[in-house]
């Protein structure tokens, strides 16, 4: 069997990649989205970047904002997950309808979502237009996660069930651990 040709979607190739609800705060609306593209850039200074599409109403607000919570689901928000990544802002309260909890933050003014294991509060540091989206660089200020869902400073996938994201509404949860046989 040979190789296929996958340029037109190219990203897909990328995929399953975390899903993580990235919550924005303007001076009148907290909103709320689904992002996978989203990726560690460097750990001196720990910061991170997320890609959103140029007319994403959460973009518009962390660039009003210029901070952001990213906040890590498990499988028990894939409901939450799904609204969030299917409705704009701009139409409803996506937090009333995803029925979450916001809770303050550590550093900065935009909540978190309590019912997630993990979050990063990010203070954005410079973004970029490429093509159809805007990649914003976000230095995390603070980063914690439910002690339970650790192991030895990594998701412990046997509890953490973090979603990874396949494509359209195609979620997967990491399972197994693979170790690298030694000599």
């Amino acid at each position: 069997m040979g190789k296929v040709e996958c340029m037109d979607d190219f990203f897909k190739l990328l995929h399953p990649r975390p899903v993580v609800l990235i919550v924005a705060q303007g001076r009148s609306k907290v909103n709320a989205m689904a992002c996978s593209w989203c990726t560690p850039i460097s750990e001196e200074p720990p910061t991170v970047g997320v890609v959103l599409a140029r007319e994403s109403y959460t973009r518009e607000l962390i660039l009003e904002s210029k901070e952001f919570t990213i906040n890590i689901p498990s499988r028990e928000l894939l409901s939450a997950v799904w609204i969030a990544g299917t409705k704009s802002g701009r139409d409803v309260d996506k937090i009333k309808l995803m029925n979450v909890t916001l809770k303050p933050s550590k550093k900065i003014s935009t909540p978190i979502i309590e019912e997630c294991i993990g979050h990063l509060e990010c203070k954005v540091m410079s973004w970029y237009e490429i093509g159809e989206c805007t990649l914003i660089v976000g230095e995390v200020l603070s980063a914690y996660a439910d002690e339970d869902k650790l192991y030895r400073g990594n998701w412990d996938v046997r509890k953490a069930e973090v979603l990874l994201h396949l494509g359209g509404s195609v979620f997967v949860i990491p399972s197994k651990q693979v170790y690298l046989a030694t000599k």
